[in-house]
């Protein structure tokens, strides 16, 4: 076991990765798009403009102290172990992407009926509509988003030594064992147990009482396999549940009349920071209003700051800003990228993945 010192703390390494990008433009208008999908012209809100409120909205993603606790808790060494595995360590240089949760309310209230579209979300800005994927989802934070989640049922050696006293397994439990560090049995358990707690921490956020699934104490044991694990897959899943939830809840509270002043409060699990970047690599007038793009990087996540004191009137403002200039959408450049999965693999690791861009598709009505 490493010994704790008092070496200064590691900060996050933030990194491009290896993902090789190339790209295909082809300019689509509207009506060619409607032969394309005529299925798309027929959609619905859920929640109107006018219905939109004030709301408060907590995320269980806090990346600052995250990092910080894990500094505390862990030795240099084991620090810097964990850091540098694939599957997490894109998320650990996100310090600057701030919780815009008044942005992400209005985004999310914008939602259409997509009972008929597939599992991609389609949110209407004025009379355009902007699909939000798996695609874009994997481009935006790099994640492994192919593959099958499958996992057998096995004993895992982590419980047993660690949790065998405890009914379930949460990030609390992570927590407390992580604080004490020094009383794990080596360094590569200390690691292990940091990146579940990392991986249930921010792609996977949730409360910190909701039970983990202890296969994935098992997968923990084999690093490799663990960071070959198509993780964005269930963050995705978990991501797009939130966003529903959302608005299946901002629906139902409709049927309670609220006394004035009251605001709708909710909690969103998964990776919801994810949708905010998709706004700003869609919407260039929110982008410009509430970040900033300080560099053009992979996952695209990695090249937006924003600020976490976003107000409601400020964001409605800009929702309606965008609408008034919808014209400037009657040309959509739709993107064909082919994005070669490499970060962090071996050459004969690779994941290839055909996706769309982001892009904001203009409906015309008939």
């Amino acid at each position: 076991m490493s010994e704790k010192n008092s070496s200064p703390e590691i900060s996050p390494k933030r990194t491009q990765g290896e993902i090789e990008v190339s790209d295909t433009k082809k300019f689509m208008s509207s009506p060619e798009m409607n032969i394309a999908d005529p299925g798309m012209v027929q959609y619905n809100r859920r929640v109107p403009d006018t219905e939109i409120t004030r709301a408060k909205i907590n995320t269980f993603v806090n990346i600052k102290d995250i990092c910080t606790k894990l500094n505390r808790w862990l030795t240099p060494q084991q620090y810097a172990a964990v850091v540098d595995q694939r599957c997490i360590k894109q998320f650990l240089g996100l310090s600057n992407l701030g919780w815009a949760g008044q942005l992400f309310h209005n985004i999310v209230m914008r939602l259409t009926d997509h009972s008929s579209m597939g599992d991609a979300l389609w949110f209407e800005v004025g009379e355009d509509l902007g699909r939000f994927s798996i695609n874009e989802f994997c481009l935006i934070t790099g994640m492994k988003c192919v593959g099958s989640t499958h996992l057998p049922l096995v004993e895992s050696r982590l419980i047993t030594r660690y949790f065998s006293t405890v009914r379930g397994v949460s990030r609390e439990h992570l927590e407390l064992h992580l604080s004490n560090a020094a009383n794990l049995d080596n360094d590569d358990d200390a690691v292990k147990l940091s990146l579940l707690y990392l991986t249930f921490s921010i792609p996977l956020s949730n409360a910190n009482s909701v039970k983990i699934d202890p296969k994935f104490f098992a997968l923990a044991d084999n690093i490799a396999e663990f960071n070959d694990f198509p993780w964005g897959v269930l963050s995705w899943e978990a991501t797009r549940t939130a966003i529903c939830n959302s608005v299946e809840n901002r629906v139902a509270s409709k049927r309670i009349p609220l006394k004035k002043n009251d605001k709708v409060h909710y909690s969103v699990a998964g990776f919801p920071h994810a949708l905010l970047v998709w706004a700003y690599e869609t919407l260039p007038t929110i982008a410009t209003k509430f970040s900033s793009k300080y560099e053009h990087a992979i996952p695209r996540m990695l090249s937006w700051t924003t600020a976490d004191n976003v107000r409601f009137d400020d964001v409605m403002s800009a929702f309606t800003e965008v609408g008034e200039k919808q014209n400037s959408y009657d040309q959509v450049v739709i993107t064909v990228m082919t994005l070669l999965y490499t970060s962090g693999h071996n050459s004969n690791d690779q994941v290839v993945i055909t996706v769309m861009t982001l892009s904001v598709i203009t409906v015309m009505a008939n």
